[in-house]
């Protein structure tokens, strides 16, 4: 990795105990990423995807949305899962599960049109052993709310740290040596999620086989060619240890279809990932609005195991993140998204969203988490190329309250009149300065590897903002520090962007204090 110019290397501090006027920074471990590829089996593992085909003994016009196809999965100790099951082409439907205890589970099937016996009433069971491989998702279990409400988990209570890139278009534009090579370099570089939206009308009418995702100018006649394609980039990346976060269930082509239209394919996409590590979210950089509430609910109703959230705009020059709050309490919602705003411009709003917005929706009550869904891109906005701006917002966020991060390399005007995006819309053309190879290696991808493995080596999840400790704390918003800390005192992380230092109360640390700085430009920390 090239060395960047001082100007942009950022400080970060962490202390387990301090007794200093200036914070410094605990040594971390570097985190090697890991990943697996698990077939689907007749009798899976826990936590892998399971499926069963079933033949319709009848033929309907538009089999997508004339049969509704519902399954209860009973496993050990009583344990209930409810799921949809989804046409796939000519009389095929599939019923999927991802089953979350070893045992021997039952299924029976239910569909809406009774008098059809391949469908209606059709039993089986499945025996499911331990899982014992080395794919780091399987080995934990579907993501869940800590008990605390204030950060994502494993299964198994591993907190799960967030660090997402942005890949919207991706799914659609890459190929399949493309999405592989995509994969292994995000896995390389330890990002943790990956965000993707079903098939955004200004990515392209079909994706790179020529495949459309429906087969009429609404939404109400699928093709099972291209969700097959879809799926199938999914579970390599569930494979490769990344989770999948589908954005836009409610404009899975354009804005908007009608509501029954959003539904009917919200549930049908939940069902054809029921048994994948995904994270669903009705809106996509719209504004507050009732359907992505309606659709909220059909996916809730369509799944009890996967985590659901809302990805909004970006209210600009608000002193709380309206969209956000407007969806806080709605009891679908298991944690709160927020998408802290582009560059446009306007560095101090960026600076004042990451920080203030997150602490605002941190302290709202009843608890939920906090995941920063969308900062401002690497190279975008009239600052373009500024690996630093994109770094900035990532540790603002995650000491202010979130407990997760997206980034993002892409252009956008004025930097790039065609706003061509570079990653997230999969520049194709190698004579483009943003050609998706080159943006992949942006320095500020590696920054967020820095950032990954410095949270891993700390116990991140106690951390709580602390902001105001900070003594000398500028009243410039684009040079803010941040602070955060456990409730014990026994940790403590500051973030100084480009300042010389920083004056902290230290009248709540213990008297004996440790220290170390970390450079979040090229990764190692070093004693004071």
């Amino acid at each position: 990795m090239s060395a960047l110019n001082p100007i942009g290397a950022h400080k970060v501090a962490t202390a387990s105990v301090l007794r200093t006027t200036r914070l410094l920074a605990l040594l971390c471990a570097l985190f090697s990423g890991e990943s697996a590829w698990a077939a689907v089996e007749p009798n899976p593992h826990s936590w892998q995807r399971w499926e069963h085909a079933l033949t319709s003994a009848r033929n309907y016009g538009n089999p997508y949305a004339d049969v509704t196809l519902r399954v209860t999965y009973s496993g050990p100790a009583g344990r209930t899962l409810r799921a949809c099951g989804f046409w796939d082409g000519g009389d095929t439907f599939r019923i999927r599960c991802a089953f979350p205890t070893p045992g021997t589970w039952r299924w029976e099937t239910e569909c809406s049109d009774a008098a059809n016996p391949g469908l209606h009433q059709q039993r089986g069971t499945v025996d499911v052993t331990p899982y014992r491989g080395d794919g780091s998702l399987y080995r934990r279990g579907f993501l869940k709310v800590s008990d605390n409400r204030r950060y994502l988990a494993h299964g198994d209570g591993t907190p799960f740290l967030w660090v997402g890139d942005t890949a919207w278009a991706v799914p659609q534009k890459a190929s399949d040596e493309e999405w592989e090579a995509y994969i292994a370099d995000r896995t390389a570089k330890h990002f943790t999620l990956i965000q993707v939206a079903p098939a955004p009308g200004w990515a392209g009418p079909s994706d790179r086989r020529g495949e459309r995702p429906f087969n009429d100018k609404t939404c109400s006649r699928w093709n099972p060619a291209y969700w097959q394609s879809f799926e199938q980039k999914v579970q390599r990346a569930n494979e490769a240890g990344l989770v999948v976060l589908l954005v836009g269930l409610m404009e899975p082509v354009h804005r908007y279809p009608e509501a029954d239209e959003a539904c009917l394919f919200a549930r049908n996409i939940v069902a054809r990932l029921f048994g994948n590590f995904v994270i669903f979210s009705p809106s996509f950089d719209s504004q507050f609005m009732p359907l992505a509430n309606t659709v909220g609910r059909a996916a809730r109703e369509a799944t009890a195991v996967h985590l659901i959230t809302q990805h909004p705009g970006t209210p600009w020059n608000q002193p709380i993140p309206t969209f956000s709050t407007n969806y806080y309490d709605q009891p679908y919602l298991d944690f709160v998204g927020v998408q802290s705003g582009h560059n446009a411009g306007h560095l101090d709003w960026c600076a004042h969203h990451a920080i203030e917005w997150n602490l605002h929706l941190y302290r709202h009550e009843p608890h939920k988490p906090v995941i920063n869904l969308e900062a401002m891109y690497d190279g975008q906005g009239t600052n373009g190329w500024r690996a630093v701006d994109a770094r900035a917002l990532g540790w603002r966020t995650w000491l202010s309250g979130a407990m997760g991060y997206t980034y993002g390399a892409g252009d956008l005007p004025p930097k790039c009149p065609q706003g061509s995006g570079a990653v997230w819309m999969w520049v194709t053309d190698p004579g483009k300065y943003d050609y998706w190879k080159k943006a992949l290696q942006w320095e500020s991808a590696f920054q967020m590897q820095h950032l990954h493995d410095f949270l891993a080596a700390v116990e991140w999840w106690r951390l709580e903002p602390a902001h105001e400790l900070i003594r000398n704390q500028t009243n410039d918003v684009t040079r803010r520090m941040v602070l955060a800390k456990t409730a014990a005192s026994d940790l403590a992380v500051a973030y100084l962007p480009d300042n010389e230092a920083i004056e902290v109360d230290l009248s709540v640390f213990p008297a004996l204090l440790t220290a170390r700085w970390f450079d979040p430009v090229s990764g190692p920390a070093t004693p004071r």
